[in-house]
């Protein structure tokens, strides 16, 4: 994916050679999204004079205005897809059984009636990761909030923090992939945000936090370094680890409630020639903890109240690695203690002068002024 020096995807400016190209081969009497990968391909790379058509081009049309013309289609596979109001996403039908959804607000130019991603790469990722999985919507029976003596000792030490407010929860969770999609960061729910999803479709109601993870390899530095400008809606409150091992951000937003979203850099790692994911965890005291899951596979798009969020395609496999054979269940947020989950399991620790310097960072809001 090509970024411009600061970060952000790099925005593509068609050759005269590809807009004649569009002008004269793809003329449409109504509105129309290009699709076609390998047409998207050719253009990003400004071959258009080279451009080889041995087959009809994908092009997705607006359901209201499907049907709605006498024109022939011959030349053209045609898509449809929805615009739904309240989602922040379209919905394209692939077939009876398949959709894929991409979030709204991609760029695009319009040329001849046809919309033109003007972002390719960062478009076809949207929508090689657009494959639509659903969740459970389980009716839940809440646990109880009655603690036992060691709960009760440990939020005595440790006060809990409030739950938050669901809906403006999840509008700064889309908000944040929003920025992070800027500098072609993929984020995907984990956690606790993630098993709230598939288990209830919604948000625990007694959470405390939101979970987002990236793979290591996506990560872009300079988002980082984005976070610490005014132009960001969010700022940091804590940095755990460091980028290649361990690292953990905590963000909040500059406005309204301040819902901390937890990210995590998920790392591979190859054993006895199988690939494992992991992210880190870690105590005040330095001790390191990974959570394993098996191999991973993130890139299907849900949807979480009307937001698109990335998740794993087989997202009960994961859940079930992490919480155990009773995920249906529902605990208390109060009761959970994050380093005896199932998947975790000690890593190492650092040194007392690394957690000193550079691996536990609370930051307060007179750090941004």
């Amino acid at each position: 994916m090509l970024h411009s020096g600061n970060g952000f995807v790099r925005t593509m400016i068609l050759s005269d050679k590809c807009e004649k190209w569009i002008q004269n081969s793809i003329q449409l009497p109504i509105p129309a999204l290009l699709v076609d990968q390998n047409i998207l391909q050719q253009l990003q790379l400004n071959i258009c004079n080279k451009m080889r058509l041995n087959r009809k081009i994908k092009i997705a049309v607006d359901a209201e205005n499907f049907g709605s013309s006498k024109f022939d289609f011959e030349n053209f596979e045609l898509l449809r897809f929805y615009n739904h109001t309240d989602k922040d996403y379209l919905v394209f039908e692939v077939s009876s059984e398949n959709k894929i959804i991409i979030p709204k607000n991609f760029s695009y130019k319009i040329n001849n009636n046809l919309k033109v991603p003007t972002q390719i790469s960062l478009f076809l990722d949207l929508w090689n990761r657009g494959n639509f999985v659903n969740c459970r919507n389980m009716t839940m029976r809440r646990d109880s909030t009655k603690k036992g003596i060691y709960t009760m000792l440990r939020n005595v030490l440790l006060p809990p923090r409030k739950p938050i407010p669901v809906l403006e929860s999840v509008r700064t969770l889309a908000q944040l992939r929003d920025e992070m999609l800027k500098f072609g960061i993929f984020p995907f729910l984990n956690g606790g945000t993630f098993l709230g999803w598939y288990r209830e479709c919604s948000v625990i109601p007694h959470t405390t936090d939101m979970d987002i993870a990236v793979f290591a390899e996506n990560w872009n530095l300079q988002f980082s370094e984005f976070m610490w400008t005014h132009n960001s809606s969010f700022r940091v409150k804590r940095q755990l680890g460091l980028v290649n091992d361990s690292y953990e951000l905590t963000l909040v937003p500059k406005n309204g409630f301040e819902t901390p979203v937890d990210v995590f850099l998920m790392y591979k790692e190859i054993e006895n020639g199988k690939e494992n994911r992991w992210v880190g965890g870690l105590t005040t005291t330095g001790i390191k903890y990974k959570y394993m899951y098996p191999e991973y596979d993130p890139w299907c798009a849900a949807d979480l109240m009307g937001h698109l969020f990335w998740v794993s395609c087989t997202p009960e496999d994961k859940i079930q690695k992490e919480y155990g054979n009773t995920w249906y269940l529902d605990e208390n947020s109060s009761k959970y203690i994050w380093n005896a989950a199932q998947n975790a399991v000690e890593n190492g620790r650092f040194s007392r002068e690394q957690m000193k310097t550079e691996t536990y960072n609370e930051y307060k809001i007179n750090d941004f002024s």
